[in-house]
């Protein structure tokens, strides 16, 4: 399955402060440049606190530019190198922020690579959690009560990796079954519409919304692929292999369970 954080995150680039000409540098202590730097890496990650369930400030860009303004007001530097080091932070924040997820992007070949994403959301999520308690953004990034960041980041996680199977609800059990309801649907014009139906009887149910969902899903797309497979007898193949995946993975699951 594709790695989608780059699609996803991207978003998360807001251009909050305005865009400034290039200014004569002027010297800041090391603690103004540490600031420059978090307010800037809090705006650019902003739109994947949203994802992890957290709520913005639609003004969160002006909003914190400005009372970014009113702290840096005190520290005696021109209002020229205020502007400069903002747009130097939000640039060097936001290549920081895209690198790493190109990095996470290119690492992600194989399906333990992919479940790591949880791991990196995490990491992200921890960022979002001193926004809500900072000064400037604990106003404009605001975690509901209760609030759980290690299932915001499962359910993020899970959203991205539900097509491919590889969700953390997603048993060996779930994915082959959706396997089989993917084939219903794709081999639909060459098993006929009994036959399709009756896999979809047999393999497509399920008491939990999420994973009834998953199924339907995996059957629409096996409906809008009916060359997926070219030929009945190669229908017959994989859904004898995919029977028999079930099968195994449901004894596996019994066995696991009587441990």
């Amino acid at each position: 399955m594709p790695f989608k954080f780059k699609t996803v995150f991207m978003a998360a680039l807001l251009p909050a402060f305005a865009v400034a000409s290039s200014i004569p540098a002027f010297a800041q202590t090391q603690a103004q440049q540490d600031r420059f730097d978090l307010v800037a890496k809090y705006v650019v990650t902003a739109k994947l606190c949203e994802r992890l369930g957290m709520t913005l400030d639609p003004a969160l860009p002006d909003k914190a530019n400005a009372a970014f303004d009113a702290e840096a007001s005190s520290w005696g530097l021109p209002a020229a190198t205020v502007e400069r080091l903002k747009v130097e932070a939000i640039s060097r924040q936001g290549a920081i922020l895209k690198t790493d997820l190109d990095a996470a992007a290119n690492a992600a070949k194989t399906d333990a690579q992919l479940r790591n994403v949880r791991s990196i959301l995490l990491g992200y999520g921890r960022t979002c959690m001193a926004a809500t308690v900072d000064p400037i953004f604990s106003g404009l990034i605001v975690a509901p009560p209760g609030y759980d960041l290690e299932k915001g980041a499962t359910d993020l996680a899970d959203s991205m990796l539900e097509a491919g199977g590889l969700a953390s609800w997603q048993t060996p059990q779930i994915q082959a079954r959706g396997d089989i309801m993917m084939l219903a649907g794709a081999c639909r014009t060459k098993i006929g519409a009994a036959r399709s139906d009756a896999l979809v009887r047999e393999f497509g149910q399920s008491d939990d919304a999420r994973v009834r969902n998953y199924y339907t899903k995996s059957f629409d797309e096996g409906l809008a692929e009916p060359d997926f497979i070219s030929t009945l007898a190669g229908c017959n193949r994989a859904i004898q292999s995919f029977r028999l995946k079930a099968a195994n993975s449901n004894q596996a699951a019994r066995q696991a369970g009587n441990k």
